[in-house]
């Protein structure tokens, strides 16, 4: 309901909300912004084929009129198509290799540090005067640690995913999983130990 107010020059006015406090603008928000999203994300890859597809055709149709026969336009056709396969799985398979590096390397780092962590959760912890609120921020202290970790290979996954990734999202995102789940694993080290002195 609108607010009534007095104006200067005696009369009653009323005084609307702004648009950006009403309901239907934040629905019409959420809807324009739910249709943009689905909009980029398909016709990116649309775009792409197309793209793909497009430099194929030009390249096949400029064999056929080098070599001004309809056989020989089909047959330099295959090869270029067949050539560019082998490359975008080369490409995806140096990622793949790439992801597994540093899910390898940031699997070996957490492993490493998280014996060290808990021996220095174990030994803060005997000298702790906080009670179970100072145990809890000490365990959280040394998970944390292990985040950086894991946060820095997720990074890491990421560059790989923009730079030579297959540009799928789900890739990156199931290699990044993997990580995350060696790091909750290795957290649950630290939290075991927690509950232990919390006893």
């Amino acid at each position: 309901m609108a607010k009534k107010v007095l104006g200067q020059d005696g009369k009653m006015y009323k005084v609307k909300k702004p648009f950006y406090k009403r309901i239907w603008f934040w629905v019409l928000v959420v809807i324009i912004i739910s249709i943009a999203s689905q909009g980029m994300g398909g016709s990116t890859n649309e775009s792409s084929i197309t793209a793909s597809e497009n430099s194929t055709n030009e390249v096949a149709a400029t064999s056929a009129v080098a070599d001004s026969s309809i056989e020989a336009a089909e047959s330099s056709a295959v090869p270029v198509e067949e050539s560019s396969q082998p490359k975008a799985i080369e490409e995806e398979k140096n990622a793949d290799e790439q992801y597994q590096a540093i899910l390898d390397e940031y699997t070996q780092k957490l492993q490493a540090a998280t014996p060290s962590l808990v021996a220095e959760y174990n030994a803060e912890a005997a000298n702790n005067q906080s009670g179970l609120e100072g145990l809890a921020e000490l365990s959280n202290s040394k998970v944390e640690k292990l985040a950086e970790i894991s946060n820095d290979g997720v990074s890491k996954m990421a560059e790989v995913h923009f730079s030579a990734g297959s540009g799928k999202y789900e890739v990156y995102e199931s290699w990044a999983t993997k990580l995350t789940d060696v790091y909750m694993n290795e957290a649950q080290a630290i939290t075991d130990a927690y509950m232990n002195s919390a006893q």
